[in-house]
């Protein structure tokens, strides 16, 4: 969890709050946090960190019943090539 070492405290607790409501680890978080801003660099667009908790979150909803649960990294994936991400800016 050394990326959430990197944030401000602030963030870093809205991240924690978020992460205990879903069966996914720190580290699945991570990777799909990481995804998602390697997307949206592809796309010359960007995002706070507050638009990415709420993306990752209906990511992790929508799939919060299916078993075997999917990679969350994955879920974004094909969430935003599906979807895009509408809250996301042009850099």
């Amino acid at each position: 969890m050394d990326w959430l070492q990197k944030l401000d405290s602030t963030e870093a607790k809205a991240w924690q709050d978020l992460m205990i409501d879903y069966a996914y680890v720190p580290e699945d978080w991570e990777e799909a946090r990481a995804q998602l801003f390697v997307l949206l660099q592809k796309d010359q667009r960007s995002t706070n960190e507050e638009d990415a908790r709420a993306y990752l979150s209906c990511c992790a909803e929508s799939v919060g019943t299916t078993y075997p649960l999917p990679q969350l990294s994955e879920t974004v994936t094909e969430f935003y090539s599906r979807f895009g991400m509408e809250s996301s800016k042009e850099m």
